[in-house]
C-alpha cells in the first residue's frame, strides 16, 4: 500500500500496459504519467480502469488520486490496518 500522503509518483509510459484486470490502484496526489515518449500511454488496454475513468492516462490518474476526496470514511476503512476506532468514530460523527 502506498500511503496517500507520500510523495507523488511518476508513472512511466506503458507501466501498466495491457493490465486488463487492474481495477484499483492508490496513487498519492500529484502523481503523473510520462507518456510523452511513446504513443502507448501508461494505462493503455487497462479496460476496467478505462471504463471507469476514461481512455486517457490523465483522466485515470485524476480518478485514482481523488477517489477518496468526498469519502473520508472509505479512506479510513481502506487504511484499516492503521486506523483506530476513535479516528473512525470521529470521522463518522463529523459526517452527520
Amino acid at each position: 500500500i502506498v500511503p496517500l500522503n507520500s510523495q507523488s509518483i511518476e508513472i512511466e509510459a506503458k507501466s501498466f500496459y495491457n493490465c486488463r484486470a487492474l481495477v484499483n490502484l492508490v496513487l498519492p496526489q500529484g502523481s503523473t504519467a510520462d507518456d510523452s515518449t511513446t504513443h502507448k500511454h501508461s494505462f493503455q488496454r487497462c479496460a476496467l480502469l478505462q471504463d471507469r475513468f476514461g481512455e486517457g492516462a490523465d483522466s485515470i490518474i485524476t480518478g485514482l488520486t481523488s477517489r477518496f476526496e468526498r469519502f473520508p470514511v472509505h479512506k479510513l476503512c481502506y487504511y484499516h490496518s492503521s486506523t483506530t476506532a476513535q479516528e473512525l468514530r470521529l470521522c463518522i460523527e463529523n459526517q452527520e
